[in-house]
């Protein structure tokens, strides 16, 4: 994509931590729901596992993500 810097190893490494981090969350998240029945621990969970997928592409992609890209990534080429 024109007009975006490549990412070096360590920011690389820095959101593949994220994505680590955000994954975890979001999973604890899911099991807190599941556990207590609470709704509103399930959406935060996916809020969390949707934003680990988000930084692990910008992980794989070693570039950051525009807005079009995180919200609709599926209409990106």
């Amino acid at each position: 994509m024109p007009g975006h810097s490549r990412l070096g190893s360590t920011h690389r490494l820095i959101a593949a931590a994220l994505a680590l981090i955000w994954g975890c969350a979001g999973l604890a998240g899911e099991a807190a729901a599941y556990a207590y029945g609470r709704w509103s621990l399930a959406g935060a969970g996916l809020f969390a596992l949707w934003f680990a997928v988000l930084w692990a592409r910008v992980a794989f992609l070693a570039r950051l993500l525009t807005w079009r890209e995180a919200v609709t990534p599926w209409r990106i080429p």
